[in-house]
């Protein structure tokens, strides 16, 4: 899709000293301070009057590494995965390129592992710099088409609470409700009646499919025309022996069981913790993010992250990690599904599963293998992919499926 461009290069250039000399009075040392220190990420003891997807507040930032681009941090109205009522922050990105034709798009962005302490929401760490999604290019590029980024922190990164990785309803509901409170941000000019597209990869993956499995029910007030989910894990249960436990992404058990436990606490995760278990558990809620995170415990296994027997031998856990499998529900939009043929984290048969799962159910899919790249290539050598895809989407193009 061609970049609108509407405001000469001086004019850019002026703009952006500007924003530079006079936004760093508005972005204070509030955005940049760790959340937990942060008033900001502290809900308010009411949440406010309202449906899921209310914006409860906002402030600017200047989001580093992504000139020529306005930024707000948010908290809004969510959901957990029983319903029950929660404040979720997250990011709105808008950038300064004027859009003619229409309404600004929007992509309801997922993102990828971040960690399960809370500096490590992606709010934040767009304040700091830090964010890899946006130092590998994926949201730079997204931007670069002129369309806006509502991206959610997810439930419990930032806000109080243990954050449940890969629950695939606290995980949609937050991916949705970010881009319904994105529509309510008067400053980010974006309209309820703008398109919006739901783009994720590895985590994301996994949240994107979520998330557009729960729209027509949950958020169908959105104009939501397709959804691209990148290297999506579409059994958790099956990932957690044959990739995690014991591999060179063993920290992931323990994120897994930290997530898992959030969401469902009759698991009850301290009760079968063994002291080194605790020791991990109180280490990733503390401090470290995914990298950090993976470099400080590869080989972990939950052979001596709990007491006998494994996760999995345990007849409550395997049955909530079932529940979490994706391709259980049809989006009513076209999908594309992607992944890397050598993907060390998330295999290519589990991927091409939600491709066969959403076929089955009647849904319209694309199916793409990038060939020989493995997991971090694939989320940055399948942008372009994505991209060039969800553009026809918004154009209104007719969409051929691959499902047989």
């Amino acid at each position: 899709m061609a970049i609108r461009r509407g405001i000469g290069r001086l004019g850019l250039v002026i703009a952006a000293l500007a924003a530079v000399l006079g936004g760093a009075t508005s972005a204070t040392a509030g955005p940049l301070q760790d959340p937990r220190d942060d008033a900001f990420y502290t809900p308010p003891q009411m949440l406010p009057d309202g449906p899921h997807g209310t914006l409860i507040r906002s402030r600017s930032f200047v989001p580093i590494g992504l000139p020529l681009v306005s930024g707000w941090q948010i908290m809004y109205k969510s959901t957990d995965v029983d319903g029950k009522a929660i404040a979720v922050t997250g990011t709105v990105l808008v950038p300064w390129t004027p859009w003619f034709a229409g309404h600004r798009p929007i992509i309801a962005w997922a993102p990828g592992t971040q960690g399960v302490a809370d500096n490590c929401a992606p709010s934040h760490q767009y304040a700091i710099g830090t964010e890899y999604e946006a130092i590998a290019g994926a949201t730079p590029l997204t931007l670069a088409q002129g369309w806006a980024i509502a991206m959610t922190d997810y439930q419990g990164l930032g806000t109080p609470g243990d954050h449940p990785w890969v629950v695939g309803k606290s995980e949609g509901h937050a991916v949705l409700d970010a881009a319904l409170a994105a529509q309510q941000l008067g400053a980010a000019r974006l309209s309820a009646d703008a398109s919006v597209g739901i783009i994720g990869y590895s985590q994301g993956g996994h949240a994107a499919a979520w998330a557009a499995q729960l729209q027509p029910g949950y958020a169908p007030a959105l104009k939501l025309k397709g959804v691209s989910a990148g290297a999506a894990p579409a059994r958790l249960d099956g990932l957690l022996y044959t990739q995690f436990n014991g591999g060179l992404f063993g920290g992931l058990v323990a994120y897994m069981a930290i997530g898992m436990n959030a969401a469902y606490p009759e698991l009850d995760l301290q009760s079968i913790l063994t002291p080194y278990g605790q020791h991990v558990v109180a280490d990733l809620r503390d401090k470290k993010c995914t990298i950090e995170a993976a470099a400080t415990y590869p080989g972990l296994s939950d052979a001596v992250l709990v007491d006998p027997p494994g996760l999995l031998a345990r007849p409550n856990w395997k049955a909530r990690l079932a529940e979490n499998r994706t391709g259980t529900l049809a989006p009513a939009v076209p999908a594309l599904v992607y992944g890397g043929l050598l993907d060390e984290v998330v295999p290519h048969q589990d991927v091409k599963q939600l491709f066969a799962d959403w076929c089955a159910l009647g849904a319209k899919v694309n199916f793409r293998t990038l060939g020989i790249t493995e997991h971090a290539t694939g989320g940055v050598l399948g942008m372009p992919l994505v991209l060039d895809w969800m553009g026809h989407r918004f154009a209104g193009d007719k969409v051929v499926s691959d499902c047989p």
